[in-house]
């Protein structure tokens, strides 16, 4: 897809996904080992070719690079002598060189704030989330600058804290039309006056269901219910005249408390096979297990064996991030 292009991954830890994308894709990415050997995550940095900046001649590398991707200068480099280059700057803040991690960029936007029950500390998402957002906002400023160049290079300035901060779309809504700070909501899923659970434990595990205002998704989960003589006060309610996001708190509860007890008796396989048959809007939750053992990921060759060069094992990760049912494309 990408194999016409060559690019020069300069980047640390912020921004190593990036070139790996472009690698995913085709692309023949050539990654600048930082002095003093790898420091950044070996799964991506793999489908790179790796070359210590002291034992390249970079101005001929980058004379033949269509991209540039990198966190701060380059020494003895002035971009300007590369006419054609998209040069992209990936950094923490924009236009600024303060220092950040993953964890204070996420802290910062807002997105560590939402995340985890409201009476518990911020809980944060696994991996280098924010890395990751700016790393994606990087590929997407790469490629539309790509479609512009022409003979022309072009310059691409990213800001990994912006990026965080667009992905956490909600608060920052909040705060510009309402003046509220949202919270951590936990396990509810708050719309109107009320909140509705959405993850509930099953007989063995766990999945995801809420009371909302969708009368085909209640009435079949009722149906079930009564199946099994379960559904109680549910079974006369008129989903077609009520709205579930203006009930009050205490109804909710009830009611939740009959699906909870219902959901108990069974286990995330049938549930999950019942919400595909009648619409019900219930999906199962995998366990760690559960997704490396998939048949249906092992189909589709969603892990791949992987030498870890720091501990020396062979381990599954991720495999292609894209595939194609094109012959030249990876």
């Amino acid at each position: 897809m990408l194999n016409h292009l060559t690019i020069i991954d300069a980047t640390g830890e912020l921004g190593a996904l990036a070139g790996y994308m472009l690698a995913q894709l085709g692309a023949a990415v050539t990654r600048l080992v930082p002095a003093g050997g790898e420091t950044t995550d070996p799964v991506w940095n793999r489908d790179k070719r790796c070359v210590a900046p002291n034992d390249a001649d970079l101005p001929a590398l980058l004379s033949k690079a269509d991209i540039l991707l990198r966190n701060g200068p380059l020494p003895g480099v002035d971009i300007a002598d590369y006419p054609r280059l998209i040069d992209v700057l990936l950094t923490p803040f924009a236009c600024t060189d303060r220092p950040a991690t993953d964890m204070t960029l996420m802290a910062r936007s807002g997105l560590l704030h939402i995340g985890g029950d409201p009476d518990r500390e911020p809980l944060r998402l696994p991996g280098q989330q924010a890395y990751a957002l700016g790393a994606i906002q990087a590929i997407i400023g790469a490629l539309t600058a790509l479609r512009a160049r022409k003979d022309k290079g072009q310059g691409v300035i990213v800001s990994a804290y912006q990026s965080a901060v667009l992905a956490n779309y909600r608060e920052p809504v909040m705060w510009d039309w309402a003046g509220k700070v949202g919270g951590r909501q936990g396990n509810l899923l708050v719309r109107g006056k009320s909140g509705v659970n959405q993850v509930w434990q099953v007989a063995d595990g766990w999945v995801t269901w809420a009371l909302v205002d969708n009368p085909g998704m209640m009435r079949a989960m009722v149906a079930l219910m009564q199946a099994d003589g379960m559904a109680g006060a549910l079974t006369g309610v008129d989903w077609e005249n009520i709205l579930v996001a203006d009930l009050p708190q205490e109804t909710l509860k009830d009611w939740e408390k009959l699906v909870g007890a219902f959901f108990a008796t069974k286990t995330r396989a049938f549930l999950a096979e019942q919400s595909n048959r009648h619409g019900m809007g219930l999906s199962a939750i995998d366990e760690p297990q559960d997704v490396l053992n998939s048949a249906h990921h092992a189909a589709r060759g969603a892990f791949v064996p992987f030498n870890d060069p720091a501990s020396g094992r062979t381990i599954r990760v991720p495999g292609p991030l894209f595939r194609s049912n094109r012959e030249d494309a990876r």
